[in-house]
């Protein structure tokens, strides 16, 4: 197996990878095998929480030209995209369900990855064992599985995918973001785009799920994290993103947390941290949408977030100013309002 490793992280300081084993760490319901699977990360202790997925969101549409852009799947209508149900995932925790909408194109090997472990039962009755509070929620193994309940190809690791080929259903919303020559979303999943490389790549914004890995570029497997406190956005284009929460960020915030001092990894595994069941949606199940920046509501946020257009804020001395797209993401729904 891959050696697990943890980040030995301080706040506003580069972070130490180090290997550390877990001996004789007793569980409720199995012992930790290994050292974490980590992320490697910058400061985590500095951010807030966010409660909410669904922030805000807003819109200035560039043009990207045809020259520039990679085959599409074709969006619903021009201001909502329908997930499809076959990308569309829940996993049922002891606080309720937390459904994950999948979009293939950011990271198309990890996607079929997720679904195949999720139709394995692979995680069922595994848990949520390391929550840093403001930071992320992990989950998976963490070699606690047997092996020889899966097959060897579910196991293995996955090459990176952390860029794709930039998409024409595309909308770019911010030109002047911090991280990326543009922000914007691919059907509302948030994304930076830089147009001269023709490339795209998944933030880390609140909500959004993607692959843990050591911190070798090829050791991604089965263990996935999602991002449940303010964006971090430093990993972007370090990892694997794969989908965002569309239901249910309210209750990973009642995940028990983890040991600081320990990279956030539980002392204890309870009920209160067990993933009861994951599967993917049925063609019966409820459907979900994504709101895309086309939508009028989506540009109003938008405009009162660059403008402050609002008779609450009385000092707009340095509007227009760029808004941050993982505070003003595009909503998810049950219907196309």
């Amino acid at each position: 197996m891959i050696c697990k490793q943890l980040c030995n992280l301080h706040p506003f300081a580069v972070s130490k990878v180090t290997s550390l084993r877990y001996t004789q760490l007793k569980k409720r319901q199995f012992l930790f095998k290994a050292s974490v699977r980590a992320l490697c990360l910058l400061g985590f202790a500095s951010f807030s929480l966010a409660g909410e997925t669904q922030i805000k969101a807003g819109t200035t549409q560039a043009n990207i030209s045809d020259s520039e852009i990679a085959p599409t799947l074709v969006s619903n209508t021009d201001s909502w995209y329908q997930v499809p149900k076959a990308n569309t995932v829940t996993f049922k925790t002891a606080h309720g369900d937390v459904v994950i909408a999948l979009h293939p194109t950011l990271a198309p090997k990890h996607v079929a990855r997720f679904k195949a472990l999720i139709e394995a039962g692979f995680y069922n009755e595994q848990a949520f064992y390391r929550v840093v509070d403001g930071f992320v929620a992990q989950a998976g193994s963490n070699d606690t599985h047997d092996a020889t309940e899966f097959a060897e190809s579910l196991l293995k690791p996955i090459r990176a995918e952390f860029t794709q080929p930039l998409n024409s259903n595309v909308n770019i919303v911010e030109s002047k973001d911090m991280f990326a020559p543009h922000t914007g979303f691919l059907d509302g999943f948030p994304v930076g785009v830089d147009k001269n490389r023709k490339e795209m790549w998944g933030l880390h914004c609140p909500g959004v799920v993607a692959f843990a890995r050591n911190s070798e570029i090829d050791t991604a497997s089965t263990e996935f994290y999602i991002v449940i406190g303010q964006a971090p956005r430093h990993l972007d284009r370090n990892m694997s993103v794969v989908g965002r929460v569309v239901k249910g960020m309210e209750l990973l915030q009642k995940l028990p947390r983890g040991n600081m001092a320990t990279g956030g990894v539980l002392d204890d595994i309870t009920q209160k941290s067990k993933i009861k069941q994951a599967f993917i949606h049925n063609n019966n199940a409820t459907p979900y949408f994504l709101q895309t920046p086309d939508h009028e509501e989506y540009k109003k946020r938008a405009n009162t977030g660059r403008n402050l257009d609002n008779p609450f804020f009385h000092d707009n001395t340095y509007g227009p100013r760029p808004i941050d797209v993982c505070y003003y993401q595009t909503k998810p729904s049950i219907k196309a309002w």
